[in-house]
């Protein structure tokens, strides 16, 4: 049995709101050796309130609470995400939570349901159902089944720390649709055990915060940029794919370069990564070598993912097109999981990176996600492109903006791929004189939830052409 010893003072203070600071306990541990911390906090729930649909169901809302527990066919119900951070490197994170001053309360509608995916390409002839879990509705168990999940990683915060990130979801609302009865709660105690880090994982001093990484000819092309860098006190080197091949273990040459990146935290306490290098041709390239990775037609590799859709979703509802996994560069900033181990995003060591829902290979589960290094990309298919933007990164970066450029703004937007072309509404006018008159339209989606009325006036003259616009 552990025993509580001694109050210390809350170091870290809770990202979100909603949260009561409490303290952080250190506790006496079985283990030699072992320092057990214990942090503490009182959740606040805010008051819960509920909203008559013109379909015939309720919608939930708390004040200050925008994220929903969403799985499509199951009740949508309100989730409070509270983030902690504790010292990079603690290792047995456990979180305990419980809840207080629960509440029954009777609805006489039922919670409505959470929407269905919906595809890119929507190729069916009918709409898309927005219907309910019949058996989840149907049943007396609650959803969800418990009152809160978490998840632990590592990663950089706001101030581009290297921290332990706990990351609690909880779910105040609670619903039996069987019953059709609500759990709430209003408060809840939550505590956050770990072992504290023996050593520190990072160097005292700052050697370099930048390394960039680039294949040996790109180098005489990047040395103004490492230059410019270091004149403007970010202490910058070069290292090349060539040297990391050699230099480096890894099943393949993406996780080579994700083995330097963590020697290269581990020395020199860098933040900062800059990869460059693309596809070395302009018109073809052969982007992938296998599953995992493409590297032959690259100047700098790429790791994939392997993430199937199932279902289909969201290229079409009828096709057998599917995305088998996709690029991501956030594989070379993922350095670390819990307690400071390497991440390789092939936790189950079956040969398979980031694996989910491919067919015949297990699902890669737990793996981080969070970047330990803020690193980004140019993607350079030549040396002369390479110049170029090294150019002007340097005269973005050494002469004053123009102030014209804060006034310009080029927006890329969408309206969720509504756009019809044709309604086939069919309008009578035979009976009706010419003159003004005025339209009432208004729509409806899958769900029954209807959108704002709109108003159109119009002029009916059979001697011209007529055209009506909706939005």
């Amino acid at each position: 049995m552990r025993s509580k010893v001694m109050i210390l003072v809350l170091v870290n203070v809770l990202l979100l709101s909603g949260v009561a600071a409490g303290g952080v306990t250190h506790e006496a541990s079985g283990n030699p050796g072992v320092n057990r911390m214990v942090k503490t906090s009182v959740v606040n729930i805010p008051p819960l309130s509920l909203k008559d649909l013109s379909n015939g169901y309720v919608e939930l809302h708390m004040k200050g609470v925008s994220s929903y527990l969403l799985k499509p066919g199951y009740p949508e119900l309100p989730m409070v995400v509270e983030t902690f951070e504790l010292p990079f490197g603690v290792k047995n994170v456990e979180v305990s939570f419980t809840p207080k001053d629960v509440v029954e309360q009777v609805v006489a509608k039922k919670i409505k349901p959470s929407p269905p995916m919906l595809p890119l390409v929507f190729e069916g002839n009918g709409a898309l159902e927005n219907g309910e879990n019949k058996e989840v509705y149907g049943s007396v168990e609650v959803f969800p089944s418990t009152w809160y999940t978490y998840r632990v990683g590592c990663g950089l915060n706001k101030e581009m720390k290297r921290v332990t990130f706990v990351n609690v979801h909880i779910y105040p609302v609670r619903y039996s649709p069987g019953l059709n009865e609500l759990y709430v709660m209003s408060e809840a105690n939550l505590s956050i055990s770990f072992d504290k880090p023996k050593t520190s994982f990072f160097p005292r001093n700052t050697e370099y915060d930048m390394v960039v990484i680039a294949p040996s000819v790109f180098s005489d092309a990047l040395q103004p940029l490492v230059e410019h860098k270091n004149n403007h006190n970010i202490k910058t080197v070069l290292k090349t794919t060539e040297d990391i091949y050699d230099e480096y273990p890894g099943v393949d040459k993406p996780e080579k370069i994700k083995y330097f990146i963590k020697d290269a935290i581990e020395k020199w306490n860098i933040t900062y990564v800059l990869l460059v290098g693309g596809l070395k041709k302009f018109i073809w390239a052969n982007g992938r070598d296998d599953c995992n990775q493409g590297s032959k037609d690259w100047f700098l590799p790429v790791r994939y993912s392997n993430i199937f859709d199932n279902p289909k979703y969201p290229l079409s509802d009828e096709s057998d097109l599917h995305d088998p996994g996709v690029i991501s560069d956030l594989y070379y900033a993922d350095v670390y999981r819990e307690g400071g181990v390497f991440e390789s995003w092939d936790p189950n060591h079956d040969g398979v990176f980031l694996a989910w829902n491919k067919p015949g290979v297990e699902n890669d589960t737990g793996v981080d996600f969070y970047p330990d290094v803020a690193l980004g990309r140019l993607a350079c298919r030549s040396v002369k492109e390479v110049k170029t933007v090294v150019n002007k990164i340097i005269n973005y970066e050494s002469k004053p903006c123009d102030p014209s450029w804060f006034k310009r703004m080029l927006v890329v937007s969408g309206d969720g791929f509504l756009d019809q072309k044709d309604l086939n509404i069919q309008w009578d006018t035979s009976s009706l004189p010419d003159g003004f008159y005025r339209v009432y339209a208004q729509s409806f989606n899958p769900g029954h939830e209807s959108g704002p009325i709109e108003i159109i006036n119009i002029t009916l003259d059979r001697t011209v052409e007529t055209h009506l616009t909706f939005n």
